[in-house]
């Protein structure tokens, strides 16, 4: 018989990633995370699997991760945004930071054939602090990143404004954030060797374990999610295995302008309505998470009158976004609750859609609370994405 590939999963939050790769045939050694909510959930839908709940930056939790990942092919999981943005920062006792380097530390450990990570397509353009700067370099350096939270500052407030009347931005705040744009431009040509890109930081951190380390962007709505979510995929492989990225299995439906798109035999994107249009009558069923929104007369006003491809703000918030039917959906996120709108119906979408525009099956069920529920959801990595990646590696074994 022959032997299954053995997969470790790391921030496997509710378990995406992990439903992908055991899909396509592989066997979880250990999972492991944080949240408690996102650990019931994940051993609800893996009841025979070994899930470590706490932080891998705790001595215990990691070695307990080693023991029980030893001999595994593949290792899968990346660490949040933070724990990038903080790595070879002066602040060496942020826990965020230590993320990335006990990431690290568990592949050396164990040394698998392969790792994936995966992240939003912000972490192409992140950047840290080079180590070994002069006093002068750090002065310069705080200049920027003051301009740097002020910019963010302002950016909040611009789009808080925008969501709620309360809040005003002036014309006087408008011309002081793109003054300190300006600024921060012409600051960044001169200092651009104070800071080192995090992508050149993983790649070159893993090269001296023995991996050749690829980057990529990946739609998920070119594996059959039925949503447009683009993200950083990373891929490691040891002492010669070859980094392949999966090819799509589906396009953007083609509107005759573009031949090539036309010509292709790939199947069209799976679209909102494909994905969602057979539980808009259904009643509210807790158990199989297709839970109903209750808000107040106003909003209910607000969400009446909002037409499609357009947010209850009036905008192209995704906050109360009203998805159109025939596409893909905009990027499921956590977003605080402010989940998209139905597309006929004038109410938000049930946890159970964003479940089926996450690719995820119905028999996956959820546990927690409806706003731990979205949390979930909104951090998952889509399950015929995950698919797709393993299947990919699976062929170099």
């Amino acid at each position: 018989m022959k032997k299954k590939l053995k997969v470790i999963d790391l921030f496997s939050g509710c378990g995406g990633l992990n439903e992908g790769f055991n899909e396509a045939g592989f066997q979880t050694s250990v999972s492991n995370d944080i949240w408690e909510p996102a650990g019931k959930t994940f051993l609800k839908n893996n009841k025979n699997s070994r899930f470590i709940l706490g932080d891998i930056t705790q001595n215990k939790v990691r070695n307990e991760i080693i023991k029980y990942g030893k001999k595994s092919d593949v290792l899968i999981g990346g660490p949040p945004c933070q724990a990038y943005s903080m790595a070879g920062a002066r602040d060496v006792d942020d826990p965020r930071g230590k993320l990335f380097e006990d990431y690290v530390k568990i592949v050396k450990a164990i040394k698998p054939k392969y790792f994936v990570m995966e992240n939003v397509k912000g972490l192409l353009s992140m950047e840290h602090d080079r180590t070994r700067l002069n006093g002068q370099d750090k002065i310069k350096l705080d200049k920027i990143k003051r301009l740097e939270n002020k910019k963010n500052e302002l950016l909040l407030k611009r789009k808080q404004s925008k969501n709620t009347p309360k809040i005003k931005f002036s014309r006087a705040e408008a011309n002081q954030l793109e003054e300190i744009k300006d600024k921060l431009i012409e600051e960044r040509k001169l200092t651009s060797s104070l800071r080192i890109k995090v992508t050149e930081t993983i790649k070159k951190r893993f090269l001296n374990l023995g991996y050749d380390v690829h980057i990529q962007v990946l739609n998920a709505a070119d594996y059959g999610v039925p949503q447009k979510r683009q993200r950083v995929i990373v891929i490691g492989g040891l002492d010669g295995y070859p980094v392949h990225f999966p090819d799509p299995t589906y396009k953007e439906k083609s509107n005759g302008k573009n031949l090539e798109l036309f010509k292709s035999n790939l199947q069209d994107w799976v679209t909102v309505k494909q994905a969602i249009d057979d539980l808009k009558n259904k009643p509210e069923k807790i158990s199989f998470n297709h839970i109903f929104t209750k808000c107040g007369k106003d909003f209910q006003k607000k969400i009446n009158n909002t037409p499609i491809g357009r947010s209850v703000y009036g905008g192209f918030s995704d906050a109360y976004f009203r998805c159109p039917p025939n596409e893909p959906s905009r990027t499921v996120k956590e977003n605080h609750g402010g989940v998209f709108l139905h597309y006929e119906k004038n109410r938000f979408m049930t946890p159970r859609e964003l479940a089926r525009l996450q690719s995820f099956e119905d028999d996956f069920i959820f546990e927690g609370s409806k706003s731990q529920i979205l949390v979930q959801l909104g951090n998952a990595v889509p399950p015929k994405l995950g698919y797709s990646i393993a299947n990919t590696l699976k062929e170099f074994f």
